[in-house]
């Protein structure tokens, strides 16, 4: 397995954080890894500028790839594919995507995929983040907050990637409030009700800063337990 998709239970849960946290491990293990966010949405500081989270990720992954490889679809209002096709009277060609992921894979020893929003985020009227994946064919992992409430989104996540039969690593659970659940209650919920691996829970941090974020992420994520495989 030389590539992974990372999705979400939900927008705000972290995927961009620890898809970067990835990419920066990988690469500071001289592995040469490529990173796609087929979609962004989101407003640009200039008219030149790429999405916020494009750049983060490309920061910690070290590429130089094109940006349009990279990215193939960027929405300057911060809503769903569908959504902003609709209202800025857009199509997304889906084919055009896959082909891009086909480059990235073809120069780069591994590529990380991360989604928009949440696994069922509508791209068109019937094409979801999940068929994205099954067109992949990736395997996944799911990143969760902590928030109470959550087991019922991750629940409804799991269960349709199972519908789907999308290959499924794992959950990564970011302790995204101070106040949800407390991570040993959330990490054996997850384990019970699905029988999937928890690679582990990054603990909450008041003050946040993406670069100790990503710089301690191995110290709560064993990412070499992955997958990834003759890397």
């Amino acid at each position: 397995m030389n590539s992974l998709f990372v999705t979400g239970t939900d927008t705000d849960v972290g995927k961009t954080c620890i898809t970067a946290s990835i990419l920066s491990y990988l690469s500071k293990m001289n592995v040469d890894v490529g990173v796609m966010k087929p979609f962004a949405s989101g407003y640009k500081s200039t008219i030149d500028s790429v999405s916020e989270d494009v750049k983060i990720l490309m920061k910690y992954s070290g590429v130089n790839d094109p940006v349009d490889l990279i990215n193939p679809y960027f929405f300057e209002i911060p809503t769903s594919p569908y959504d902003a096709c609709k209202q800025l009277n857009l199509e997304i060609d889906i084919s055009m995507v896959i082909d891009s992921y086909k480059q990235l894979s073809s120069i780069h020893d591994v590529v990380i995929v991360e989604g928009i929003g949440g696994i069922m985020t509508p791209i068109s009227k019937n094409y979801f983040v999940s068929d994205l994946i099954t067109d992949l064919q990736m395997n996944t992992i799911i990143v969760t907050g902590s928030k109470v409430g959550t087991v019922n989104h991750l629940m409804l996540t799991y269960q349709h990637a199972k519908e789907k039969k999308i290959p499924l690593n794992g959950f990564v659970v970011n302790e995204n409030v101070s106040d949800g659940y407390e991570s040993s209650n959330l990490r054996k919920q997850i384990i019970d009700l699905t029988g999937q691996m928890v690679y582990g829970t990054i603990p909450y941090q008041k003050s946040f800063n993406i670069e100790s974020y990503v710089e301690n992420f191995s110290n709560f994520i064993d990412v070499s337990s992955f997958g990834f495989e003759n890397i």
